[in-house]
């Protein structure tokens, strides 16, 4: 009885994947054909992280609202260093990103 539920018990224990692929701060967040993105905190509090976003076209550095689920880019090409919120899309790359870094 005891053996079985220590087997039950061992098959149940998950690696969070998100973890298991993460290194040197950068957790991966998806893979298209091959190719894969990742991202890592910098800054910022809850509800607001910033976060570099890694990808094969390059590294840029964005802001999250973990609340109202939207992120803006940061950097120079806007008068203010941000751009405006952008809205996440749900089942889209931008949601897997958002809910790696605010998690």
């Amino acid at each position: 009885m005891l053996m079985g539920l220590a087997i039950l018990a061992s098959s149940t224990i998950v690696i969070n994947p998100v973890e298991a692929q993460s290194r040197n701060g950068w957790d991966k967040t998806f893979c298209i054909q091959g190719e894969c993105h990742y991202v890592k905190k910098i800054g910022g509090s809850w509800p607001f992280i910033e976060y570099k976003s890694e990808s094969p076209s390059g590294v840029t550095t964005q802001e999250a609202d973990c609340e109202e689920r939207r992120f803006r880019f940061l950097d120079d090409l806007w008068p203010n260093g941000k751009s405006p919120w952008i809205r996440i899309i749900p089942g889209s790359n931008s949601e897997t990103e958002i809910e790696v870094i605010c998690h």
